[in-house]
């Protein structure tokens, strides 16, 4: 009999969880914004980790910390403030590599895709050709 980590810990896995969206960060806008008016904010980022709280009724709420990679701020009037990208060059290059990884849908994990195209990277600064 295979135990999963629900029955492990005496949970029944017919119980109704909670799921909760914990928003973290900051984004740099490019003017400030008014106290008092309401906006809208569309936000694109990641999730960074995920929490298991045990409620003692055999259910347990998660919460998934959320990250802002991008955001836009729609002011009252209309206006969208882009938000400055708040991760690293580093951060952005292998999330570039990444998406590069998934459009060619290379058979190499990508571990090893992000090692060789870094390695690729690199000997073309050194070669001048970037």
């Amino acid at each position: 009999m295979s135990d999963t980590n629900e029955t492990k810990n005496n949970k029944d896995p017919k119980a109704i969880n909670d799921y909760y969206l914990k928003i973290s960060g900051k984004a740099e806008i490019p003017e400030p914004a008014t106290i008092g008016h309401n906006y809208s904010v569309n936000i694109s980022g990641s999730i960074t980790s995920k929490t298991e709280e045990d409620n003692e009724d055999g259910t347990s709420s998660f919460y998934f910390k959320f990250e802002p990679i991008l955001v836009e701020l729609l002011t009252p009037l209309g206006k969208t403030l882009k938000a400055k990208d708040t991760r690293r060059k580093s951060q952005m290059l292998r999330s570039c590599i990444w998406k590069e990884w998934q459009e060619t849908q290379s058979d190499q994990e990508f571990k090893k895709y992000y090692e060789n195209r870094m390695s690729d990277i690199i000997k073309k600064i050194i070669d001048g050709e970037l």
